[in-house]
Protein backbone atom coordinates (compact mmCIF):
# COMPACT_ATOMS: atom_id res chain seq x y z
CA UNK A 1 0.00 0.00 0.00
CA UNK A 2 1.27 3.33 -1.09
CA UNK A 3 -0.12 6.64 -0.08
CA UNK A 4 1.62 9.40 -2.52
CA UNK A 5 -0.92 12.27 -0.62
CA UNK A 6 1.54 12.30 2.53
CA UNK A 7 4.86 10.96 4.06
CA UNK A 8 3.39 8.15 5.72
CA UNK A 9 4.01 5.49 3.29
CA UNK A 10 3.44 1.59 5.03
CA UNK A 11 4.62 -1.36 2.93
CA UNK A 12 2.46 -4.26 4.98
CA UNK A 13 2.54 -8.09 3.91
CA UNK A 14 0.98 -10.37 5.71
CA UNK A 15 3.83 -12.05 7.46
CA UNK A 16 5.87 -8.63 8.02
CA UNK A 17 5.35 -5.06 8.13
CA UNK A 18 7.57 -2.50 7.49
CA UNK A 19 8.07 1.18 6.82
CA UNK A 20 10.04 4.08 4.80
CA UNK A 21 10.29 7.19 6.05
CA UNK A 22 10.06 9.54 2.82
CA UNK A 23 10.18 13.50 3.12
CA UNK A 24 8.94 15.50 0.10
CA UNK A 25 8.38 18.93 -0.07
CA UNK A 26 6.01 19.26 2.57
CA UNK A 27 8.13 18.11 5.06
CA UNK A 28 5.87 15.39 6.88
CA UNK A 29 7.68 13.47 9.15
CA UNK A 30 7.16 10.47 11.62
CA UNK A 31 8.85 8.72 14.97
CA UNK A 32 7.37 5.21 15.73
CA UNK A 33 8.34 2.42 17.61
CA UNK A 34 6.29 -0.64 18.96
CA UNK A 35 7.82 -2.71 21.56
CA UNK A 36 7.29 -6.30 23.27
CA UNK A 37 7.39 -4.89 27.19
CA UNK A 38 8.91 -7.98 28.99
CA UNK A 39 10.92 -8.91 26.08
CA UNK A 40 11.98 -5.72 25.05
CA UNK A 41 11.42 -7.04 21.56
CA UNK A 42 11.21 -4.30 18.89
CA UNK A 43 8.06 -5.19 16.69
CA UNK A 44 8.43 -1.52 14.83
CA UNK A 45 11.14 1.33 14.57
CA UNK A 46 11.09 3.99 12.49
CA UNK A 47 12.79 7.06 12.98
CA UNK A 48 12.16 6.19 16.88
CA UNK A 49 14.60 9.21 17.80
CA UNK A 50 13.19 12.13 15.79
CA UNK A 51 11.53 14.81 18.84
CA UNK A 52 8.44 15.77 17.32
CA UNK A 53 5.61 18.10 19.14
CA UNK A 54 3.39 15.42 20.70
CA UNK A 55 0.79 17.35 21.33
CA UNK A 56 -2.21 15.95 23.98
CA UNK A 57 0.62 13.24 24.57
CA UNK A 58 2.08 15.40 26.77
CA UNK A 59 -0.79 14.04 29.24
CA UNK A 60 0.27 10.94 29.17
CA UNK A 61 3.93 11.93 30.56
CA UNK A 62 1.93 14.36 33.32
CA UNK A 63 -0.10 11.86 34.62
CA UNK A 64 2.27 9.32 35.10
CA UNK A 65 4.59 11.62 37.11
CA UNK A 66 1.64 12.61 39.33
CA UNK A 67 0.76 9.22 39.66
CA UNK A 68 4.37 8.58 41.07
CA UNK A 69 4.93 12.03 42.98
CA UNK A 70 1.32 12.58 44.52
CA UNK A 71 -0.42 9.17 44.71
CA UNK A 72 -3.31 7.75 43.30
CA UNK A 73 -5.33 8.70 46.62
CA UNK A 74 -4.55 12.58 46.35
CA UNK A 75 -6.93 14.89 47.24
CA UNK A 76 -6.90 18.51 46.80
CA UNK A 77 -8.69 20.46 49.42
CA UNK A 78 -10.42 23.59 49.56
CA UNK A 79 -11.46 25.65 53.31
CA UNK A 80 -13.91 27.32 54.36
CA UNK A 81 -14.21 29.98 57.48
CA UNK A 82 -15.44 32.67 59.02
CA UNK A 83 -13.67 35.64 61.21
CA UNK A 84 -15.25 38.29 63.28
CA UNK A 85 -18.03 38.53 65.93
CA UNK A 86 -20.65 36.80 66.45
CA UNK A 87 -24.03 38.61 67.96
CA UNK A 88 -27.29 36.70 67.72
CA UNK A 89 -27.25 34.83 64.12
CA UNK A 90 -25.35 37.81 62.88
CA UNK A 91 -21.66 37.22 61.64
CA UNK A 92 -19.92 40.49 61.74
CA UNK A 93 -17.13 39.58 59.95
CA UNK A 94 -15.95 37.80 57.16
CA UNK A 95 -16.18 34.51 55.14
CA UNK A 96 -13.01 33.15 54.06
CA UNK A 97 -12.34 30.50 51.26
CA UNK A 98 -8.76 29.15 51.11
CA UNK A 99 -7.69 27.51 48.18
CA UNK A 100 -4.83 24.87 47.59
CA UNK A 101 -5.63 24.63 43.56
CA UNK A 102 -8.33 22.18 43.49
CA UNK A 103 -9.18 22.35 39.61
CA UNK A 104 -12.41 20.57 39.72
CA UNK A 105 -14.05 22.82 41.70
CA UNK A 106 -17.37 23.78 40.75
CA UNK A 107 -16.28 21.15 37.55
CA UNK A 108 -19.07 19.36 35.47
CA UNK A 109 -17.18 16.37 35.35
CA UNK A 110 -18.16 15.25 38.83
CA UNK A 111 -21.50 15.08 40.51
CA UNK A 112 -20.10 15.71 43.85
CA UNK A 113 -18.02 18.86 42.22
CA UNK A 114 -21.53 20.56 41.10
CA UNK A 115 -21.71 24.21 42.37
CA UNK A 116 -24.42 23.48 44.73
CA UNK A 117 -23.17 20.41 46.34
CA UNK A 118 -20.25 22.46 47.34
CA UNK A 119 -22.59 25.85 48.03
CA UNK A 120 -25.08 23.46 50.08
CA UNK A 121 -22.13 22.53 52.29
CA UNK A 122 -21.23 26.05 52.68
CA UNK A 123 -24.73 26.61 53.62
CA UNK A 124 -25.07 23.98 56.31
CA UNK A 125 -21.73 24.74 58.18
CA UNK A 126 -23.33 28.50 58.38
CA UNK A 127 -26.59 27.46 59.91
CA UNK A 128 -24.71 25.13 61.95
CA UNK A 129 -23.10 27.96 63.54
CA UNK A 130 -25.87 29.94 64.16
CA UNK A 131 -25.07 32.01 61.56
CA UNK A 132 -28.06 33.59 59.04
CA UNK A 133 -26.76 37.08 58.21
CA UNK A 134 -23.31 38.08 57.72
CA UNK A 135 -22.06 41.61 57.72
CA UNK A 136 -18.90 41.73 56.04
CA UNK A 137 -16.87 40.18 53.02
CA UNK A 138 -16.09 37.04 51.08
CA UNK A 139 -12.51 36.68 50.55
CA UNK A 140 -10.64 33.89 49.11
CA UNK A 141 -6.64 32.91 50.16
CA UNK A 142 -4.87 31.66 46.90
CA UNK A 143 -1.42 31.43 45.03
CA UNK A 144 -0.52 33.76 42.22
CA UNK A 145 -0.71 31.84 38.67
CA UNK A 146 1.29 32.98 35.96
CA UNK A 147 0.47 32.62 32.41
CA UNK A 148 2.40 29.82 30.66
CA UNK A 149 4.46 31.36 28.51
CA UNK A 150 4.70 29.33 25.36
CA UNK A 151 0.88 29.11 25.20
CA UNK A 152 -0.38 30.09 22.28
CA UNK A 153 -2.44 33.92 22.22
CA UNK A 154 -5.18 32.11 19.39
CA UNK A 155 -5.71 29.26 22.45
CA UNK A 156 -5.76 31.85 25.70
CA UNK A 157 -9.68 33.32 25.20
CA UNK A 158 -11.06 29.81 24.59
CA UNK A 159 -12.40 27.56 27.08
CA UNK A 160 -9.60 24.56 26.13
CA UNK A 161 -7.15 27.17 26.36
CA UNK A 162 -8.25 28.17 30.14
CA UNK A 163 -5.64 28.75 32.35
CA UNK A 164 -4.95 27.30 35.68
CA UNK A 165 -5.51 29.80 38.91
CA UNK A 166 -4.76 29.96 42.40
CA UNK A 167 -8.29 29.36 42.58
CA UNK A 168 -10.31 27.19 39.77
CA UNK A 169 -14.14 27.24 39.22
CA UNK A 170 -16.16 25.83 36.56
CA UNK A 171 -13.54 24.50 34.19
CA UNK A 172 -12.28 28.12 34.46
CA UNK A 173 -15.14 28.36 32.06
CA UNK A 174 -18.08 30.66 30.71
CA UNK A 175 -20.87 29.88 27.97
CA UNK A 176 -21.42 31.94 25.77
CA UNK A 177 -24.60 32.78 23.79
CA UNK A 178 -24.89 34.05 20.22
CA UNK A 179 -27.69 35.34 18.09
CA UNK A 180 -27.09 35.43 14.50
CA UNK A 181 -28.86 37.09 11.26
CA UNK A 182 -27.95 36.71 7.66
CA UNK A 183 -24.67 35.63 6.02
CA UNK A 184 -22.42 37.83 6.22
CA UNK A 185 -24.39 40.16 9.02
CA UNK A 186 -22.38 40.36 12.31
CA UNK A 187 -23.69 38.00 15.31
CA UNK A 188 -24.49 39.57 18.72
CA UNK A 189 -23.69 38.23 22.45
CA UNK A 190 -27.27 37.13 23.87
CA UNK A 191 -25.65 36.07 27.52
CA UNK A 192 -22.97 35.22 29.60
CA UNK A 193 -22.94 32.28 31.98
CA UNK A 194 -21.49 32.81 34.77
CA UNK A 195 -21.57 36.67 35.03
CA UNK A 196 -18.28 37.96 34.12
CA UNK A 197 -18.43 41.66 35.44
CA UNK A 198 -16.76 43.62 35.28
CA UNK A 199 -15.08 42.06 32.51
CA UNK A 200 -16.86 41.71 28.88
CA UNK A 201 -17.03 39.97 25.88
CA UNK A 202 -17.82 42.14 22.60
CA UNK A 203 -18.71 39.93 19.51
CA UNK A 204 -16.90 40.58 15.84
CA UNK A 205 -17.99 36.85 14.26
CA UNK A 206 -20.33 36.88 11.59
CA UNK A 207 -23.06 34.52 10.01
CA UNK A 208 -22.18 31.83 7.69
CA UNK A 209 -24.01 29.20 5.32
CA UNK A 210 -21.92 26.48 7.39
CA UNK A 211 -23.39 24.38 10.23
CA UNK A 212 -19.88 24.60 12.78
CA UNK A 213 -18.69 26.67 15.62
CA UNK A 214 -15.86 28.54 13.75
CA UNK A 215 -16.05 31.43 16.13
CA UNK A 216 -13.21 32.03 18.37
CA UNK A 217 -12.43 34.03 21.94
CA UNK A 218 -9.61 36.43 21.97
CA UNK A 219 -8.82 37.62 25.54
CA UNK A 220 -6.75 36.93 28.62
CA UNK A 221 -7.43 37.88 32.69
CA UNK A 222 -5.84 41.10 32.43
CA UNK A 223 -8.06 42.64 29.60
CA UNK A 224 -11.05 43.91 30.70
CA UNK A 225 -12.90 43.72 27.19
CA UNK A 226 -12.73 39.78 25.42
CA UNK A 227 -14.03 39.83 22.02
CA UNK A 228 -15.27 37.08 19.61
CA UNK A 229 -14.10 36.25 15.97
CA UNK A 230 -14.91 34.07 13.42
CA UNK A 231 -18.12 32.73 11.89
CA UNK A 232 -21.41 30.47 13.44
CA UNK A 233 -24.38 29.05 11.34
CA UNK A 234 -26.67 31.97 10.12
CA UNK A 235 -30.28 32.17 11.44
CA UNK A 236 -29.73 31.12 14.97
CA UNK A 237 -31.82 32.67 18.24
CA UNK A 238 -29.28 30.69 20.48
CA UNK A 239 -26.15 29.54 19.92
CA UNK A 240 -23.56 28.20 22.31
CA UNK A 241 -19.34 28.69 22.44
CA UNK A 242 -17.25 28.33 25.48
CA UNK A 243 -14.91 31.00 26.44
CA UNK A 244 -12.13 30.86 29.19
CA UNK A 245 -13.06 32.46 32.46
CA UNK A 246 -11.73 36.05 32.98
CA UNK A 247 -11.64 35.99 36.66
CA UNK A 248 -12.69 32.22 38.50
CA UNK A 249 -12.57 33.83 41.99
CA UNK A 250 -15.09 36.91 41.16
CA UNK A 251 -17.41 34.39 39.21
CA UNK A 252 -17.34 32.22 42.68
CA UNK A 253 -18.38 35.18 45.10
CA UNK A 254 -21.36 35.69 42.53
CA UNK A 255 -22.10 32.58 42.81
CA UNK A 256 -21.77 32.01 46.35
CA UNK A 257 -23.25 34.95 47.50
CA UNK A 258 -26.32 34.59 45.37
CA UNK A 259 -26.97 30.84 46.69
CA UNK A 260 -26.28 31.64 50.33
CA UNK A 261 -29.18 34.73 49.68
CA UNK A 262 -31.58 32.42 48.22
CA UNK A 263 -31.17 30.02 50.86
CA UNK A 264 -31.76 31.62 53.98
CA UNK A 265 -27.93 33.41 55.11
CA UNK A 266 -27.66 37.07 53.63
CA UNK A 267 -24.23 38.63 52.88
CA UNK A 268 -22.86 41.46 51.69
CA UNK A 269 -24.28 44.56 53.64
CA UNK A 270 -20.81 46.78 54.45
CA UNK A 271 -19.42 46.21 58.35
CA UNK A 272 -19.34 49.62 60.10
CA UNK A 273 -16.67 50.31 62.02
CA UNK A 274 -14.00 48.73 59.66
CA UNK A 275 -12.73 45.43 59.38
CA UNK A 276 -12.89 43.09 62.29
CA UNK A 277 -10.29 43.04 64.53
CA UNK A 278 -10.92 39.03 65.52
CA UNK A 279 -8.42 37.20 63.73
CA UNK A 280 -9.62 34.10 64.51
CA UNK A 281 -10.68 31.77 61.53
CA UNK A 282 -13.05 29.47 62.75
CA UNK A 283 -13.90 26.43 60.13
CA UNK A 284 -17.27 25.86 58.66
CA UNK A 285 -16.16 22.81 56.56
CA UNK A 286 -13.54 21.33 54.02
CA UNK A 287 -14.42 20.19 51.08
CA UNK A 288 -11.75 17.11 48.96
CA UNK A 289 -11.54 16.69 45.47
CA UNK A 290 -12.33 13.58 43.86
CA UNK A 291 -8.92 11.11 44.20
CA UNK A 292 -6.05 11.60 41.83
CA UNK A 293 -7.15 8.08 40.52
CA UNK A 294 -10.22 9.82 39.21
CA UNK A 295 -9.36 13.48 37.83
CA UNK A 296 -6.60 11.18 35.90
CA UNK A 297 -9.21 9.67 33.74
CA UNK A 298 -10.66 13.18 32.75
CA UNK A 299 -7.30 14.00 31.77
CA UNK A 300 -6.81 11.17 29.59
CA UNK A 301 -10.05 10.17 28.38
CA UNK A 302 -11.42 13.73 28.04
CA UNK A 303 -7.82 15.13 27.10
CA UNK A 304 -8.49 18.11 29.68
CA UNK A 305 -5.89 20.77 29.24
CA UNK A 306 -6.87 22.67 32.66
CA UNK A 307 -7.12 19.61 35.21
CA UNK A 308 -3.18 18.67 33.11
CA UNK A 309 -1.59 21.82 33.69
CA UNK A 310 -2.90 22.34 37.07
CA UNK A 311 -1.64 18.85 38.39
CA UNK A 312 1.67 20.35 36.80
CA UNK A 313 1.82 23.24 39.14
CA UNK A 314 1.09 20.49 42.16
CA UNK A 315 4.06 18.73 41.42
CA UNK A 316 5.39 21.88 41.30
CA UNK A 317 4.00 23.23 45.24
CA UNK A 318 4.32 20.19 46.24
CA UNK A 319 7.90 19.30 45.45
CA UNK A 320 9.70 22.47 44.82
CA UNK A 321 7.48 24.94 47.26
CA UNK A 322 5.85 27.50 44.64
CA UNK A 323 2.95 26.48 42.07
CA UNK A 324 4.85 27.59 38.51
CA UNK A 325 5.55 26.37 35.46
CA UNK A 326 9.28 26.00 35.39
CA UNK A 327 9.68 24.34 38.62
CA UNK A 328 6.77 21.24 37.22
CA UNK A 329 8.94 21.02 34.46
CA UNK A 330 11.84 20.77 36.42
CA UNK A 331 10.44 18.31 38.99
CA UNK A 332 9.08 16.37 35.77
CA UNK A 333 12.35 15.77 34.66
CA UNK A 334 14.19 15.11 38.04
CA UNK A 335 11.78 12.19 38.33
CA UNK A 336 12.63 10.96 35.05
CA UNK A 337 15.78 11.80 34.07
CA UNK A 338 17.36 8.13 36.11
CA UNK A 339 14.82 5.99 34.92
CA UNK A 340 14.88 6.56 31.51
CA UNK A 341 16.72 8.15 28.62
CA UNK A 342 14.48 11.62 29.33
CA UNK A 343 16.92 14.39 28.43
CA UNK A 344 17.42 13.30 24.74
CA UNK A 345 13.93 12.29 24.25
CA UNK A 346 11.82 14.94 25.87
CA UNK A 347 11.55 18.76 26.02
CA UNK A 348 8.39 19.58 27.63
CA UNK A 349 7.16 22.91 28.97
CA UNK A 350 3.65 22.21 29.87
CA UNK A 351 1.41 19.88 31.22
CA UNK A 352 -1.14 19.42 28.60
CA UNK A 353 0.42 19.20 25.35
CA UNK A 354 -1.11 23.24 24.31
CA UNK A 355 2.30 24.45 23.73
CA UNK A 356 3.83 23.98 20.01
CA UNK A 357 7.33 23.92 22.54
CA UNK A 358 7.33 20.34 23.68
CA UNK A 359 9.01 17.85 21.92
CA UNK A 360 8.91 13.72 21.97
CA UNK A 361 10.75 11.45 20.32
CA UNK A 362 8.44 7.67 20.22
CA UNK A 363 11.19 5.90 21.96
CA UNK A 364 11.13 8.06 25.04
CA UNK A 365 7.49 7.59 25.52
CA UNK A 366 7.77 3.74 25.24
CA UNK A 367 10.39 3.84 27.43
CA UNK A 368 8.29 5.95 29.80
CA UNK A 369 5.03 3.08 29.41
CA UNK A 370 7.39 0.26 29.94
CA UNK A 371 8.69 1.79 33.01
CA UNK A 372 5.06 2.28 34.34
CA UNK A 373 4.38 -1.03 33.32
CA UNK A 374 6.93 -2.74 34.85
CA UNK A 375 8.10 -0.42 37.46
CA UNK A 376 5.14 1.42 39.22
CA UNK A 377 2.94 0.33 41.85
CA UNK A 378 0.49 2.60 40.33
CA UNK A 379 0.08 0.90 37.27
CA UNK A 380 -3.50 -0.64 37.66
CA UNK A 381 -4.85 3.07 38.31
CA UNK A 382 -2.70 4.09 35.08
CA UNK A 383 -3.90 2.02 32.30
CA UNK A 384 -7.74 2.59 34.03
CA UNK A 385 -7.15 6.52 33.02
CA UNK A 386 -6.09 5.28 29.39
CA UNK A 387 -8.98 5.69 26.23
CA UNK A 388 -10.20 1.79 24.87
CA UNK A 389 -9.46 1.91 21.63
CA UNK A 390 -13.33 1.92 19.57
CA UNK A 391 -14.76 2.17 22.84
CA UNK A 392 -14.05 5.80 25.17
CA UNK A 393 -12.19 9.08 25.60
CA UNK A 394 -10.09 10.08 22.48
CA UNK A 395 -9.52 6.35 21.13
CA UNK A 396 -13.11 6.23 20.49
CA UNK A 397 -13.48 6.50 16.62
CA UNK A 398 -10.23 4.73 16.03
CA UNK A 399 -8.77 0.84 16.44
CA UNK A 400 -12.79 -0.49 15.64
CA UNK A 401 -11.83 -3.52 14.12
CA UNK A 402 -13.44 -6.45 15.96
CA UNK A 403 -10.81 -8.51 16.50
CA UNK A 404 -9.01 -5.47 18.15
CA UNK A 405 -11.46 -5.35 20.83
CA UNK A 406 -9.92 -5.16 24.53
CA UNK A 407 -6.36 -5.35 22.62
CA UNK A 408 -5.71 -1.31 22.72
CA UNK A 409 -5.61 1.24 25.18
CA UNK A 410 -3.79 4.95 25.40
CA UNK A 411 -4.00 8.07 24.28
CA UNK A 412 -4.22 10.76 21.40
CA UNK A 413 -2.87 14.06 20.66
CA UNK A 414 -3.83 16.66 17.94
CA UNK A 415 -3.53 19.91 16.67
CA UNK A 416 -2.86 21.52 13.10
CA UNK A 417 -0.42 19.38 11.55
CA UNK A 418 -0.08 17.35 14.20
CA UNK A 419 -1.47 14.13 15.15
CA UNK A 420 -0.09 10.72 17.27
CA UNK A 421 -1.39 7.71 19.69
CA UNK A 422 0.69 6.28 21.81
CA UNK A 423 -0.44 3.30 25.01
CA UNK A 424 -0.46 -0.23 24.84
CA UNK A 425 -1.21 -3.18 22.88
CA UNK A 426 -1.88 -6.74 23.12
CA UNK A 427 -1.52 -8.96 19.57
CA UNK A 428 -3.39 -11.48 18.47
CA UNK A 429 -0.56 -13.94 19.88
CA UNK A 430 -0.53 -12.34 23.42
CA UNK A 431 2.81 -10.49 22.98
CA UNK A 432 2.13 -6.90 25.20
CA UNK A 433 3.28 -3.81 23.74
CA UNK A 434 4.41 -0.10 24.47
CA UNK A 435 3.51 1.64 21.11
CA UNK A 436 4.12 5.64 20.24
CA UNK A 437 3.41 6.82 16.63
CA UNK A 438 3.18 10.79 15.83
CA UNK A 439 3.34 12.67 12.63
CA UNK A 440 4.35 16.00 12.24
CA UNK A 441 4.12 19.21 9.69
CA UNK A 442 1.75 17.18 7.29
CA UNK A 443 -0.49 19.44 5.25
CA UNK A 444 -3.20 16.96 3.63
CA UNK A 445 -6.34 16.21 5.65
CA UNK A 446 -5.78 14.98 9.87
CA UNK A 447 -8.57 12.17 8.74
CA UNK A 448 -6.22 10.68 6.13
CA UNK A 449 -3.22 10.51 8.52
CA UNK A 450 -5.65 8.97 11.48
CA UNK A 451 -6.74 6.12 8.75
CA UNK A 452 -3.36 5.51 7.74
CA UNK A 453 -2.00 5.30 11.64
CA UNK A 454 -5.08 3.26 12.51
CA UNK A 455 -4.81 1.24 9.73
CA UNK A 456 -0.66 0.24 10.40
CA UNK A 457 -1.93 -0.35 14.19
CA UNK A 458 -4.75 -2.83 12.93
CA UNK A 459 -1.66 -4.71 11.09
CA UNK A 460 1.11 -4.65 14.10
CA UNK A 461 -1.46 -6.22 16.19
CA UNK A 462 -3.21 -9.12 13.99
CA UNK A 463 -0.39 -10.03 12.44
CA UNK A 464 2.14 -10.79 15.70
Amino acid sequence: MKLTLFILVFIISLNSIRAQLYVDDNGTITSIKVQEITTQEILFSQGENLRLMPASLTKVVTTATALELLGAGYTYQTDFFYRGEKKGRKLYGDLIVTSYGDPTLGSRYFEETAPEMIFSAVADGLKKAGIQSIVGSLHVIADQIGYSAPRLWEDMGNYYGASPQGFNWRDNTAEVTLSSGAVGTKCRVVSIDPDIKPYSIRCEAVAAAHNNDSAYVYGIGKMQQWWIEGSIPKNRSLFKIKAALPDPIAAFKKDLIEYLNKNGIEIGEKRPGGASKEKKNIPICTYHSPPLSEIIKVVNQKSNNLFADQLLLTIAKELKGQPTWDYGNLAVREFWEDKIDFNHSFRLRDGSGLTPKNLVSAKGMVQLLNWMNQNSGNFSFYAESLARGGESGTLRSVFKHPDLEGRIIGKSGSFEGVLGYCGYATTVSGKKTAFCIIANNYLVPTKKIRITMDEFMTKVVLEN
